[in-house]
């Protein structure tokens, strides 16, 4: 089914560049799309129709206009033909509203006559050609390999399905398609990406993962880096929107006069060195004076070798950060080596 989806989605797909337009009137700016696909969206909650309805309305519009240049006015008729194209196309025949029902419940402001003529129209300039693979199809297609590997990989997260699981990540690629900026990605690349976010909140060897579907897919790492962050820019408080872990080379051992007790807890986080003090009696204000200093030293020598890549601990927590959790990825292509580094946790004392 992978392979079929690539092949497919070979012959079909074209990126989607909407530029700004330069008369306001006669283009389509990229908001405008934006605000279709929300309107789009809503209509599918309204008439209780599938996800799948909704990404094939999207992909048809996209791809009707990257063919067609199409003023402004025109284009809520256009989303919504592509609409009522999906429909028909995915869903049961008992379930799809008479078109006079549809264009009125839907409050589009088109005749049933405008409909039908679009209709005719989207269909004439993608030469009847509409079945095409979509973003949720690779998503649903990744989610079974994975799980069927891995059937512990929902462990983390107590009692849930896999099938509750696919709906919530259908919902973030459905989120992810209000944005044109996900238009110029090939959907297998939009899957891949959302689906990369959630491996590596659930699986320490989310990075492994990756890269197996990555090689399938022959997706290049640039491309799929960009698109792993402009899904977290859109999805604002996913868990691994912003991760990042730090892992800096071996420390010098410590002599024997240095693990004499000094009466504190030191912590180092992010490259910056922090010092708390216990409430410890008595205390050695030389020996403290010299674990400063050697701290300091070692913080100085040890910022040179860190690297800071996307390693998740075992048990799948995460902090913030502003540091992209794709880096590793860049430096191994830099490398010619094969961009899986070791998933291990890391114990810094």
């Amino acid at each position: 089914m992978l392979h079929d989806a690539i092949d497919k989605e070979g012959q079909c797909w074209k990126p989607l560049n909407i530029r700004l337009p330069t008369e306001e009137n006669l283009e389509i700016h990229p908001y405008q799309r934006d605000e279709m696909i929300e309107w789009l969206l809503e209509l599918n909650y309204k008439f209780h129709f599938s996800p799948e309805t909704f990404v094939h309305s999207v992909s048809l519009l996209d791809r009707f206009l990257m063919t067609v240049k199409a003023r402004p006015k025109y284009l809520r008729c256009i989303a919504f033909s592509c609409f009522f194209l999906a429909a028909k196309l995915k869903e049961e025949d008992e379930a799809v509203p008479a078109t006079v029902d549809l264009v009125r419940d839907s409050e589009c402001g088109c005749t049933v006559s405008e409909v039908l003529r679009m209709e005719r129209i989207v269909l004439d300039k993608l030469k009847w050609d509409i079945n095409c693979v979509t973003s949720l199809e690779f998503l649903q297609i990744f989610h079974a390999i994975v799980l069927t590997q891995q059937q512990q990989l929902l462990a983390p997260l107590g009692h849930m399905t896999p099938a509750r699981h696919l709906n919530i990540l259908t919902s973030r690629l459905c989120r992810c398609l209000t944005s044109h900026k996900m238009a110029v990605y090939p959907g297998s690349t939009l899957a891949l990406s959302l689906f990369s976010l959630e491996l590596e909140v659930l699986s320490p060897d989310w990075l492994a993962l990756t890269f197996m579907l990555q090689r399938i897919l022959e997706i290049d790492n640039q491309e799929l880096i960009h698109c792993r962050e402009q899904i977290t820019t859109i999805l604002e408080g996913h868990p691994a929107s912003n991760t990042v872990y730090i892992i800096s080379t071996p420390t010098t051992q410590s002599t024997p006069t240095e693990k004499k007790p000094l009466g504190k807890q030191v912590e180092k986080s992010s490259g910056e060195a922090g010092i708390t003090k216990t409430n410890t009696a008595h205390e050695d204000m030389e020996d403290i004076a010299d674990s400063i200093k050697r701290l300091y030293n070692e913080d100085a020598s040890s910022n040179q070798d860190v690297a800071h890549i996307p390693v998740v601990p075992p048990n799948g927590s995460s902090k913030p950060s502003s540091v992209s959790c794709s880096t590793q990825i860049l430096q191994d292509k830099g490398e010619r080596i094969s961009p899986i580094p070791p998933l291990q946790s890391i114990q810094v004392t």
